[in-house]
């Protein structure tokens, strides 16, 4: 295999990006430069040995100063409180909903110590805005006030673009209205002394942060959380593969210059997996590791081809070199990673693209610990802060959203098959608990290889409390039929028991059915003849919108394997009892229907919906479909 870092380096150079810190480019790290290469680290010898740190700083960069506003009351909906009010900033007991807790083994006296390992700890978290980070960064403020600094890395133009994101997009949302409750009008002070801003972009070298500011991160930072990605299943090949691929070696370049790193952690997604049928394990790949099963054609041409990173690197941005920036040039880059990705045995670009990035992590971390953590569908909280917050559609929102307005009454689904859902609260608690088990320098050291210095964590379902999809759209029909949405005229919407289809054949053929008889129905309304066309055009879009969505999703609704979380569960051994309270993630604790019908449909509803199309009571729906 080559020099993997030529070729990223070669991609840098295409996107106009500088070359990587010098601090890496001694001799013992430097490929060889070709013409326009960048000279970077050889990620095949960068692994045997750790560079020398950066050099330290001088002074204390000062905070950037969060505005003090008053304290917003919010009223909490159903009497729900937030989590920590009645203890402190810990949470209490488990709450009602939900099954109680296993695996049976006893806790220990000690446990992981998940909360004074944060005290006085400094994080640097990519992709510091979007869901998963919010949450991890909420309770880890509300866990230990005593933490030190978290820098979070936001794409921003300024500094003061970068403040304004953090404001409006993390600090003043009703994800953090528990932290304002307890903090009173502290808070803003509070976070401001928690919490930097920091302009950066894993697309640049160092991530695009400032020198100074990089050399003050290097110097102070202990755990790194990289949960920057670009999560479009169908991406264009060269962006998923600049954020997911190639984001994390400069992520990991960057790291090497860390003086007191204690941890790597990468967020990922189980779906790394790829199409692996039964069982899949928590175990890490190795570079060049591919899924796709050999074929039973023996002919050269079928032969299993092996993945090679630097191959895929270079074909993507060889690609985007001669871009056009037209329309069907980006359809052509989708399809271009959606057929690399099967090629190799990924369902799509985005997981393809993913775990090739834990490859490189995994290929040049050197003597950096690293722990990935492996969630599968993430949705809405189920207790912590609150129950159902969410932000965006998430996975299978869509498809619950078209269904309750009436848009959408079947989907491509194995009506057996299993959909591995995990709420979010419980992906950030076992990713805590994971950083106290492996963030410590004893834990890292004392009898442990190098080899044995990188840890996996599936936070899955699907094997311990499978949420199987006739289940859930039962629980759908059940929600919305008691609590409907309501039309534009106010009245309530009917929606009937949701069809899962068993071939996209069918499925085709459901859609495009179920469009003609809309579209007839519509004609025949006194304003039919005027909104013929018009209509007949929004009808062939949601068609090919609609099957598109079940293509894309189908890889997901029919997922041959099972998450094993046997290394996550042995995490929860070690904690004791009142870290498993405070800190939740028995996915066997979930019941399902309450989860559902009372946690995320309503999370759903209020926080991505805004409480738009809420309707009257179950009375008036049926009356209305008689």
């Amino acid at each position: 295999m080559g020099l993997l870092t030529d070729v990223i380096g070669q991609a840098l150079d295409v996107l106009g990006i500088q070359e990587v810190p010098k601090e890496l480019c001694m001799p013992e790290f430097c490929s060889l430069q070709i013409d326009y290469l960048s000279p970077c680290v050889n990620l095949s010898r960068a692994a045997a040995r750790r560079p020398a740190a950066g050099r330290g700083f001088a002074h204390r960069r000062s905070v950037l100063a969060l505005p003090s506003a008053s304290a917003r009351s919010r009223a909490i909906e159903g009497g729900v409180s937030c989590c920590g009010m009645a203890n402190g900033y810990m949470g209490g007991p488990v709450p009602a909903h939900g099954k109680s807790s296993g695996p049976g083994s006893a806790a220990p006296e000690a446990g992981l110590g998940i909360q004074e390992f944060l005290g006085g700890k400094n994080f640097l978290v990519t992709g510091g805005t979007g869901f998963l980070a919010k949450v991890l960064i909420e309770k880890i403020l509300r866990t230990n006030p005593d933490v030190g600094k978290i820098y979070v890395v936001i794409k921003a133009k300024d500094s003061e673009a970068a403040l304004q994101r953090l404001r409006n997009e993390v600090v003043d949302t009703e994800l953090f209205r528990c932290l304002q409750e307890i903090h009173g009008k502290d808070y803003h002070s509070f976070v401001a002394a928690k919490l930097v801003p920091v302009v950066g972009d894993v697309r640049e070298a160092n991530i695009g942060i400032a020198p100074e500011l990089a050399d003050e991160i290097a110097e102070r930072v202990d755990i790194i959380v990289n949960s920057a990605a670009n999560t479009t299943f169908d991406e264009r090949y060269d962006v998923a593969m600049d954020i997911n691929t190639v984001g994390p070696f400069r992520i990991m370049s960057f790291a090497h210059r860390f003086r007191r790193l204690k941890l790597f952690l990468q967020v990922s997604t189980a779906y790394v997996n790829g199409q692996t049928q039964g069982v899949v394990l928590e175990k890490p790949f190795r570079l060049g590791d591919t899924i796709r099963k050999d074929s039973s054609d023996s002919s050269e041409q079928h032969k299993n081809p092996m993945l090679d990173i630097e191959a895929e690197i270079k074909l993507a941005f060889d690609s985007r070199r001669h871009s056009d920036d037209s329309a069907s040039f980006s359809q052509e880059m989708k399809d271009l990673g959606l057929e690399r990705a099967k090629l190799h045995g990924w369902q799509d670009t985005y997981v393809f693209t993913k775990a090739m990035g834990e490859m490189v992590i995994n290929s040049m971390r050197g003597e950096i610990p690293v722990v990935t953590i492996r969630p599968s569908v993430i949705e809405s909280t189920w207790r912590d802060p609150f129950p159902g917050w969410m932000e965006g559609n998430r996975m299978m929102d869509p498809v619950v959203l078209y269904y309750g307005k009436g848009q959408l009454s079947g989907f491509l689904a194995d009506p057996y098959g299993v959909l591995d859902v995990v709420p979010a609260d419980m992906v950030v608690n076992a990713t805590l608990a994971a950083m106290a088990k492996h963030g410590r320098p004893s834990e890292a050291s004392e009898g442990t290889t190098m080899k044995q210095k990188q840890w996996v964590y599936h936070v899955a379902s699907s094997t311990v409390n499978p949420l199987v999809f006739g289940d859930l759209s039962r629980l759908l029909f059940q929600h919305f039929t008691r609590s409907p949405y309501s039309d534009a005229a106010g009245q309530p919407i009917a929606v009937p028991p949701m069809r899962l289809f068993d071939t996209m054949d069918q499925f085709a053929s459901y859609v495009e059915t179920d469009a003609l008889v809309r579209s007839a129905a519509a004609r025949a309304g006194p304003a039919g003849e005027r909104l013929s066309q018009r209509l007949q055009e929004l009808c062939a879009k949601s068609v090919e919108q609609t099957i598109h969505l079940g293509c894309i999703y189908q890889p997901y609704t029919f997922y041959p394997g099972r998450f094993d979380n046997g290394n996550t569960e042995a995490l929860m051994a070690e904690m004791t009892a009142e870290e498993k309270a405070r800190f939740h993630f028995d996915v066997r604790s979930i019941d399902w229907t309450d989860y559902i019908t009372n946690v995320h449909i309503p999370g759903l509803r209020k926080h991505v919906m805004k409480g738009r199309g809420l309707a009257a009571d179950a009375s008036t729906v049926l009356a209305a479909s008689v």
